[in-house]
């Protein structure tokens, strides 16, 4: 992702007389003030524009829930979020943030930047706990939870995307492509009817495609289950990763997918919205006919598309949540606001779409919104649309008169969480407490060969093999054998 207003990062440190860290906004009130420090994929609100949604927050939460505590919101850009959070967590201070979302919750448990939540989940999280089920099990960590997992639709329906208006006029059938292996014969068609033209943008989400097939669950990035058994792997040694890098050379070499591969910087929509492939694999949380609607409405060079499903997500543990810094000199107040980002429509309505009148304004009979007279998608003063797969309750939202959908469905996605298929060792985050040098070596050696071979760029025969002797020498097998008695005491425990 790219870096959005890096400057605007100093700028936030000078917002208004509300400082972080829970200290009393007026003695006499005895208010603490809940820093939100959220990060966002789009651009970051101005300052005046974040005052605005923080004072209307802070009215309902005042006024109309009665709350014991106000909200200080930051918005940081996600390209530095990742390493201005960890920062202000290991040191604290004045206007560091009271609640975080959590990337990487292990690494960040390791390191003491979060609390437990064990002594909220009966009580201020309780509604929450009640609303996400068995998703809670992504936020513990040896035997105590840390954070409250995203409720999302993490579990994708993948799509093969693609031009329909070419595909109907060289008359290939596209239903016949159920999996990744049997695209390839879809692929092989398009391919002689239009030889200069590529139908795929990238290969690297082969390994998700090649993972459903054998239901291959990564447990915390380097080891993996395989179907209804509790033993770990080498993930790289698994078949799905074996088949994934080796499909994605042979569709590089058969023209199917983008020459640049990796090098090729763009997103794969932005790549497929241009027109420069004329097809795509992408996971969303809709339907096969929304998905198609919406790439119709948004690509750029007025083309019609279809979509065909190629695989549905296994559930897996979710990294990605909320959780309140180590610090927090009000934790039950921090959970009580983390609360209301699952359960209160007011709460995060505003904080992710804005504030009414300045970023959206109701229909007459209030069912709808819109953005304001002369503002769109991209003009508004406050929008943190973007940001609501990465935090909260992302089956709620605003609806809009007129959208082009984003790509998911909250109803659809629902279904597919639901349905989705369990691995054995759903909930378990491993400590890497044990075993910090090995996974230091081995993520260099990961950094240095997979991105290539995942997207086809250099041949599997030659690169794959150097690739494992690299990551034995580099101490894989150890992180597999802790993972793995970790994983048996947890098993144990929980079933």
């Amino acid at each position: 992702m790219k870096k959005l207003f890096v400057l605007l990062i100093a700028l936030l440190m000078l917002l208004g007389p509300v400082a972080g860290c829970s200290k009393p906004a007026d003695e006499g009130e005895k208010k603490s003030v809940i820093t939100l420090d959220m990060s966002t994929l789009f651009i970051v609100p101005n300052l005046e524009a974040t005052q605005k949604v923080e004072d209307q927050l802070n009215d309902y939460l005042t006024n109309t829930l009665h709350e014991t505590f106000t909200v200080h919101l930051k918005i940081t850009a996600i390209s530095d979020y990742f390493s201005k959070i960890p920062m202000e967590l290991a040191s604290g201070g004045d206007d560091a943030p009271d609640v975080v979302q959590v990337f990487g919750m292990a690494d960040w448990v390791n390191n003491g930047y979060i609390l437990p939540l064990d002594d909220y989940l009966d009580k201020e999280l309780k509604p929450t706990v009640d609303l996400i089920g068995n998703i809670i099990g992504s936020g513990k960590m040896a035997g105590h939870t840390y954070m409250i997992p995203r409720y999302f639709g993490t579990v994708l329906d993948w799509k093969f995307i693609y031009n329909k208006e070419l595909v109907d006029k060289a008359g290939v059938d596209v239903s016949k492509a159920t999996n990744i292996d049997n695209l390839g014969d879809v692929l092989a068609e398009l391919k002689a009817a239009y030889p200069d033209e590529h139908f795929l943008v990238y290969c690297d989400q082969f390994n998700r495609l090649y993972a459903l097939m054998d239901h291959t669950s990564v447990i915390g990035t380097y080891a993996a289950t395989v179907g209804e058994s509790t033993k770990l792997y080498n993930y790289y040694e698994t078949e799905a990763f074996k088949k994934a890098i080796y499909k994605a050379y042979e569709f590089r070499q058969k023209g199917y997918a983008d020459p640049e591969g990796s090098a090729n910087t763009l997103s794969h929509d932005a790549v497929v919205m241009g027109g420069s492939s004329k097809g795509v694999i992408m996971g969303h949380s809709a339907d096969s006919e929304g998905i198609a609607q919406m790439f119709t409405k948004t690509n750029t060079y007025g083309a019609t598309f279809g979509a065909v499903n190629i695989g549905i997500d296994d559930l897996s543990t979710d990294t990605l949540g909320i959780g309140i810094a180590h610090y927090c000199k009000d934790p039950a107040a921090a959970a009580r606001f983390i609360n209301l980002l699952y359960v209160d429509d007011f709460v995060w309505n505003t904080i992710i779409y804005g504030a009414e009148g300045q970023d959206y304004v109701w229909n007459e009979d209030h069912t709808k919104v819109r953005y304001p007279d002369g503002l769109d998608f991209n003009s508004v003063p406050y929008n943190c649309i973007y940001s609501c797969g990465m935090i909260g309750n992302g089956f709620r939202g605003l609806e809009y008169e007129t959208d082009d959908e984003s790509g998911s469905d909250r109803e659809y996605g629902k279904w597919l969480m639901e349905n989705a298929w369990c691995p054995p060792l759903y909930g378990f985050t491993p400590t890497t407490v044990n075993v910090m040098n090995e996974i230091t070596a081995v993520s260099n050696v990961v950094e240095q060969y997979s991105k290539v071979l995942m997207y086809g760029d250099v041949d599997p025969a030659v690169e794959y093999p150097k690739f494992l002797d690299a990551l034995k020498t580099a101490g894989i097998d150890k992180i597999v054998a802790d993972f793995q008695a970790q994983a048996d005491e947890w098993y144990k425990q929980n079933h």
